[in-house]
C-alpha cells in the first residue's frame, strides 16, 4: 500500500509541477534558477556526464545493471528494475510532446517546447533507483548514496548546459519515482525504505559543496548573493533528488527459515 500511496503522490505532484509553470512567478522563478546555472564554469564535464545518459550508453548501463542482478540470482528484483527504468523512460517519452510548450528563455540561448518531462532525468533517476532494488541489503545504503549522488551531478549538469528548465529536472524525478513504486509494488517484493542512503548522500554531497566554497570563499559567496533564487532552487533540487532516491522501499535480505523443531517454528 506504501508503495501505491508514494506513486499516486508522485503522480499528484508531476501534475502541479506542471501547473505551476504556467503561472508567471512560478516560471520567472524557475527561468532565474536556469540562468544561475549556466553561469557556473565546467561545461565540458557536464557535456560529457550527461552524455552517459543519451540512448545508447544508457541501454548498456540498463541491461548490465538488469544481467547482474540475474547473475546474482535476484530475478524479481532484476525484473523490478528493467520495468522501471523502461517504463519510466518510455512514459517520459510519450508525455514531452503532449506536455509541450514554449517558454521564455535565458539571453542569447533557445530551448523548443518539448522539455517537460526531462528524459535524461528520468534515465539516471531510474537507474539509480534500479540499482537500489538490485542491491543486496548490506550495500543498499551506499547504493543509495551513489545513486543519489549521480542523479544529482546529472541533473545539475544539465542545467549548466541549459539543456532544460528546473520543472524539467523535477518532473523526471517524479516519473522515475513513480515508476519504481509501481514495480516493486506489481512484483510483491518484501520492502524496507533505504533512507540511511539519502542521508548519506546529503552529507556527501554537503561536504563536497563546503570543500567547493572554500576553495574560493569570496566569489561563491558574491555569486550566491547575486543569485539568490538559483541557490534555492538548487538546493531544493538537490534535496528531492536525494530524498527520492530512499523514498522507494527496496528488496530485504530473505528471512531465515526456522528448523521445525525450533520453539519459534513451532509457535
Amino acid at each position: 500500500m506504501l508503495r501505491l500511496v508514494t506513486a499516486f503522490f508522485c503522480a499528484v505532484l508531476f501534475v502541479g509541477v506542471y501547473a505551476a509553470i504556467h503561472v508567471g512567478v512560478v516560471a520567472d522563478a524557475e527561468l532565474r534558477v536556469l540562468e544561475g546555472f549556466m553561469g557556473l564554469p565546467g561545461h565540458e564535464y557536464a557535456r560529457d556526464l550527461v552524455g552517459m545518459f543519451d540512448p545508447a550508453p544508457f541501454a548498456v548501463l540498463s541491461l548490465s545493471l538488469v544481467a547482474g542482478a540475474l547473475l546474482a540470482r535476484r530475478p524479481r528484483a532484476a525484473a523490478a528494475a528493467l520495468i522501471t527504468m523502461l517504463g519510466a523512460g518510455v512514459t517520459t517519452q510519450q508525455l514531452k510532446p503532449l506536455l509541450a510548450f514554449q517558454r521564455d528563455f535565458p539571453p542569447m540561448h533557445f530551448m523548443g517546447p518539448v522539455a517537460y518531462p526531462s528524459g535524461h532525468t528520468t534515465a539516471v533517476m531510474s537507474l539509480a533507483l534500479a540499482l537500489i532494488i538490485v542491491s543486496p541489503a548490506r550495500l543498499r545504503p551506499l547504493a543509495a548514496a551513489a545513486g543519489g549522488l549521480l542523479t544529482v551531478a546529472t541533473v545539475f549538469s544539465l542545467l549548466v548546459l541549459g539543456s532544460h528548465y528546473p520543472s524539467d529536472i523535477v518532473g523526471g524525478l517524479l516519473v522515475a519515482t513513480t515508476w519504481a513504486s509501481v514495480a516493486t509494488a506489481v512484483l510483491r517484493l518484501e520492502l524496507k525504505p533505504s533512507l540511511a542512503g539519502a542521508a548519506l548522500g546529503a552529507f556527501v554531497l554537503g561536504a563536497a559543496g563546503v570543500f567547493v566554497i572554500a576553495l574560493r570563499p569570496a566569489d561563491a559567496f558574491a555569486y550566491a548573493s547575486a543569485n539568490t533564487t538559483f541557490v534555492v532552487g538548487a538546493l531544493a533540487i538537490a534535496a528531492g533528488a536525494l530524498a527520492l532516491s530512499g523514498s522507494v522501499p527496496a528488496p530485504t535480505a530473505a528471512r531465515r527459515r526456522l528448523p521445525p523443531g525450533s520453539p519459534r517454528a513451532r509457535g
